[in-house]
């Protein structure tokens, strides 16, 4: 999440349809609920009890709806009804959204950023950028500037899910806010003579817009834009039919998932998706939180997901980046890509995440390259170099505590060892 002197990302959850707390405001008719569902569900047990349906899962057994809050309770006892959450809402309580109408910047000479330096990226290089044919990192966010000169080579695919609408249009996924063309500089953006350079520089990204212009969104669009990564560009999860998604040549799933967003909530439907996706072999990579908590906000705080906290210049972790993670990453005064064309520099465990995600690129496609497959993901306890966590485990540089310790983690990312891990 991005905490900087630009803006504060803060990602507050807060039941749709709650009462606003203005004198006079209109009565909310009807709330958003998230229903998990067996295949004995019929839909006609929404419109029945005076709701609509927002959005049906392909991946996922959920169908989103609105409803009348009187009818939450019945529609619990429907046919075919797992579970009956209410969806909930994310939004930036600060930004600094990009200009508009402003002229075009010249662009500066490329510069590595700090943080690229510090993982030692460019060390990795003579081994892999991440170019394998197959390696995609999802950014989950506010959008991607999808023309940037920095990074559109690398963009493969965009989507927007905004209030359960799947639009492959671009003008629906442009970033109007900067947090999402920031995060992608930090994992994708070329080595060219411009700019900045990102960790795995040759790799493809896919742009799912999960945020709106303000910074704001639901667990159900991120559900979404989960779902739609594993889908990827042509819509079919398992075009061949061999039960193979991630690392496999004939269908274009996202490899990695890197969401630099969090919030207080924990939504069984939300942590199903994010199992389903580990299951099928994604790496996701969540941002830890900006509260100086003493645990990671969610998603990082499920399982199945690796936390990231922030580091600066000195190795230090700052007093706002959440402890309890599994890995750390440069997170503080990062330059990166940003709208219109332009380059800011921001800080927050936003930043920090795209480095891990960026790595994980590296060690797949490493990986892939040699041996023709993908390395499993893993779990917060390996130590051995034949799953990813393990290799960003084993090969961190240790701070703190020997070992893990709440504060680093397992250590500050290496890029350079986790690929030579990868190929050994």
């Amino acid at each position: 999440m991005g905490f900087n002197k630009v803006f504060s990302l803060l990602l507050v959850f807060v039941v749709l349809g709650a009462t606003a707390g203005i004198v006079g405001a209109a009565p909310v008719e009807k709330v958003r609920v998230i229903i998990t569902i067996d295949k004995d569900f019929n839909e006609n047990s929404v419109f029945a009890l005076g709701g609509n349906v927002v959005a049906r899962g392909k991946v996922f057994p959920i169908v989103i709806a609105e409803l009348p809050p009187r009818a939450i309770e019945r529609l619990k006892n429907a046919k075919g009804v797992v579970r009956v959450e209410y969806d909930a809402e994310a939004h930036i309580l600060k930004g600094k959204p990009p200009g508009t109408g402003k002229p075009k910047p010249s662009q500066p000479a490329q510069t590595i950023p700090w943080g690229i330096e510090r993982i030692k990226a460019p060390d990795a290089w003579s081994i892999t950028d991440g170019s394998s044919g197959v390696i995609e990192v999802a950014i989950l966010d506010t959008g991607i500037d999808y023309d940037h000169p920095d990074l559109a080579a690398n963009l493969a695919w965009g989507v927007s899910v905004l209030r359960g609408k799947v639009s492959t249009n671009p003008k629906d996924y442009k970033d109007q806010n900067g947090h999402g063309t920031h995060v992608a500089g930090t994992v994708a953006a070329l080595n060219n003579d411009i700019g900045v350079v990102g960790v795995a520089s040759a790799v493809e990204i896919y742009a799912v817009r999960v945020l709106d212009a303000s910074g704001r969104g639901s667990y159900s669009d991120i559900i979404l834009g989960i779902e739609q990564a594993l889908l990827g560009p042509d819509g079919v999860l398992d075009s061949d039919g061999d039960g193979i998604i991630v690392g496999d040549l004939d269908d274009d799933a996202a490899e990695v998932i890197s969401m630099s967003l969090g919030g207080s909530s924990d939504v069984q439907a939300f942590h199903d998706a994010i199992i389903e996706a580990y299951n099928y072999g994604v790496v996701i990579v969540a941002a830890s939180g900006n509260d100086g908590a003493s645990s990671p906000s969610y998603p990082a705080a499920y399982p199945e997901v690796i936390a990231v906290g922030a580091t600066d210049s000195d190795d230090q972790v700052p007093w706002w980046s959440n402890r309890g993670v599994e890995v750390s990453a440069p997170g503080v005064d990062i330059l990166s890509t940003y709208p219109n064309d332009s380059y800011e520099t921001l800080q927050g465990t936003s930043m920090a995440t795209p480095h891990v995600s960026g790595v994980v690129a590296l060690i797949q496609a490493a990986h892939y390259n040699k041996y023709g497959s993908v390395l499993p993901v893993g779990t917060f306890d390996d130590m051995g170099t034949n799953t990813v966590r393990g290799i960003l485990h084993s090969t961190a540089d240790d701070h703190g505590s020997p070992g893990w310790d709440a504060d680093y983690g397992y250590g500050i990312v290496r890029a350079d060892l986790a690929v030579q891990a990868a190929i050994s």
